[in-house]
């Protein structure tokens, strides 16, 4: 039979002394009139040790004003896709948390939820980081608890805080590298059909600032009507061999990464007949050979200027004022885009 978890009581009998000192010491709340010997305060934490005591967090923080406790939300839909740009943010949004001593540590939620159902956790947080999205239920309870918060990579209520990539000037960035390089048939894939239905701004955003960037340079846009993983063979037929393209923006590194592998089973080279480029960042591309020209979103910057943010709305509730940070993307150029053939 499995023993019970040692309790608050549990650790007060052994150590000789009340349940109140033992909160007091294992909080660190001494003082305001409370002192205990440091023999004692050492005895606490020595008999906790032993029992491998852990606090009931849910309980803990509804006694407590500041539980030091940061909540990111979206976990389940940010992080499934390997490779992506999440995992980098969640990276950056963790080491400058911890990089500034204050003791917060955070949490990632990787449950899914139904449009109906909250996000907040049991446990009370100090504040809540939201990746892209969260549930409409989700924002109305963190507006009416006054948690602070930030959203990346997704719109914020009127009155909230986001950090956001410039989607619409790294496309026009995107479509100036291949035209600057000699390309006239640029083609765009967007991401594959099922992906469509999610509606994030990135989707809309490159595709349409693509067919304008098109049209300014006196180009027609060149865009398949077969879907970007599941038929990347004739995709790449049809753009390539129909509609002569030299060169394809893709939507994300895993539509650019299909196109790589089609071109190879077709015969293609690249980047001698196709130049190939992707929107990305710089982890997804380290483990990727041969090197993905990309456009850099700035996951990291994402991540360190959320957290940032989050921890001076905490820190200076006062000061809290809406803010919409846009960050630029930047060109990075590797093995996969070239200037096309003379032929």
């Amino acid at each position: 039979m499995k023993s019970a978890a040692p309790s608050l009581s549990d650790v007060a009998e052994q150590a000789g002394v009340s349940k109140s000192t033992v909160s007091r010491i294992l909080n660190n709340r001494l003082g305001n009139g409370f002192s205990v010997k440091e023999e004692v305060r050492l005895r606490v934490l020595e008999v906790a040790r032993k029992l491998n005591y852990r606090p009931n967090l849910i309980a803990k923080s509804l006694t407590m004003r500041s539980t030091k406790m940061i909540h990111i939300i979206g976990g389940n839909h940010a992080l499934s896709q390997l490779g992506n740009i999440y995992q980098t943010v969640v990276n950056h949004i963790t080491e400058f948390i911890d990089a500034q001593g204050d003791g917060f540590d955070v949490t990632v939620d990787m449950s899914k939820h139904t449009s109906d159902q909250s996000e907040i956790p049991a446990w009370k947080i100090d504040g809540a980081i939201i990746l892209a999205c969260c549930t409409s239920i989700t924002m109305e309870e963190i507006l009416q608890m006054g948690i602070p918060y930030v959203v990346i990579n997704g719109p914020a209520p009127a009155g909230g805080t986001s950090v956001v990539p410039d989607d619409v000037q790294g496309t026009q960035l995107a479509v100036k590298h291949l035209f600057d390089l000699g390309h006239r048939r640029i083609a765009y894939t967007p991401p594959p059909h099922r992906f469509m239905m999610v509606g994030h701004s990135s989707i809309a955003d490159r595709q349409n600032t693509y067919c304008e960037q098109m049209k300014h340079c006196g180009l027609a846009p060149l865009i398949s009507r077969f879907d970007v993983l599941d038929e990347t063979n004739k995709l790449l037929e049809e753009l390539v061999f129909e509609k002569k393209a030299t060169a394809i923006l893709a939507y994300g590194h895993m539509e650019a990464l299909n196109l790589l592998q089609a071109a190879h089973s077709l015969d293609i080279p690249v980047p001698e007949r196709l130049s190939v480029m992707c929107f990305c960042d710089h982890y997804a591309n380290q483990i990727m050979s041969p090197g993905l020209t990309f456009i850099d979103l700035g996951s990291a910057q994402m991540g360190t200027s959320a957290a940032q943010l989050l921890l001076e709305q905490i820190k200076q509730p006062d000061k809290r004022k809406p803010q919409k940070i846009v960050l630029n993307e930047t060109l990075c150029t590797r093995s996969t885009t070239a200037p096309p053939p003379s032929d």
